[in-house]
């Protein structure tokens, strides 16, 4: 008798034929994931335990339902749009899964949810309870930011997938770990800042990492990242965007220099990048917006 081989299963316990979407983009410690299914037949998801940290998923659409088991009791959760789940690797999972879906994800190693400064103001949280079927808009507003990376729309920037990720966890730490205690207690220095932005300048085109920066200003991510927040009132990475439309404007008036030059000396992935953000913050293109300023 010939054997058959298994499915093929991706690492979520998914069968990937079953998918229909399954985007991935990788940031520098998490992983930003799609995957949406192509029938409503049910689907059986088993993983082990792998200590890989957490699995944070965000429903698009209602009409899913999963029973997860936990030892011989079983739970039905129920998923309408905005609904999230937090999955702990440390624990194996099994469920059935009903309904078709549609989830935004993310993966968090354990390390990045821990606190990362060994400062005694800094809680100890511990790990994350588990979710499923919560509604939670504030993650959903904040992990649709990505869709359009996913989606192959916009440039996977570094920079903007960190911060991105950052801000989701720091959200977590505080809604869903059961202790825990503010990253920022204290005004950051203007010092510290100042350097932030020297590093910022320099790497215009924002392939430079949160860790990066934090490394070489000597605080840990977290503390970057609230510090420059709360000084500045943005984040790093809106901050280097509006950089980049005030270079390229001053290029647009100064120069009649071709839209994809001004967007690759501004740090642009290319001119249609350029024309989007441009249009996006300013209300108005950048070829517009040129002859207006010739006037």
């Amino acid at each position: 008798m010939a054997l058959t081989a298994p499915p093929a299963h991706d690492r979520l316990g998914c069968t990937a034929k079953d998918l229909i979407r399954d985007q991935e983009v990788q940031g520098t410690d998490l992983v930003f994931l799609r995957k949406t299914s192509g029938k409503a037949d049910p689907m059986q998801v088993r993983t082990d335990d792998t200590g890989q940290g957490y699995i944070v998923g965000l429903s698009l659409m209602p009409g899913h339902w999963r029973d997860i088991g936990q030892g011989r009791q079983v739970t039905r959760a129920q998923f309408v749009q905005d609904s999230i789940y937090i999955r702990d690797f440390d624990r194996p999972y099994k469920a059935e899964l009903s309904g078709r879906f549609d989830f935004l994800l993310i993966e968090i190693p354990s390390h990045v949810i821990a606190p990362q400064d060994d400062e005694p103001r800094f809680g100890n949280p511990r790990r994350l309870t588990c979710e499923a079927g919560t509604v939670d808009p504030t993650i959903g507003h904040l992990m649709r930011a990505v869709l359009p990376v996913l989606g192959g729309r916009e440039p996977a920037e570094r920079l903007f997938l960190d911060q991105m990720g950052e801000a989701l966890c720091t959200y977590l730490r505080r809604r869903y770990a059961n202790s825990f205690v503010d990253l920022l207690t204290t005004s950051p220095p203007s010092a510290l800042i100042s350097r932030a932005l020297e590093i910022l300048r320099a790497n215009l085109d924002g392939d430079i990492g949160l860790d990066q920066i934090a490394n070489l200003c000597r605080v840990s991510r977290s503390y970057f990242y609230e510090a420059f927040r709360k000084e500045l009132g943005c984040t790093p990475h809106e901050w280097l965007m509006r950089q980049r439309l005030e270079r390229a404007q001053a290029l647009l008036k100064a120069t009649r220099m071709p839209l994809s030059e001004i967007a690759q000396q501004c740090g642009f992935a290319d001119q249609s990048h350029l024309t989007r953000q441009f249009s996006r913050r300013l209300g108005i293109s950048p070829a517009r917006w040129r002859a207006q300023a010739a006037n």
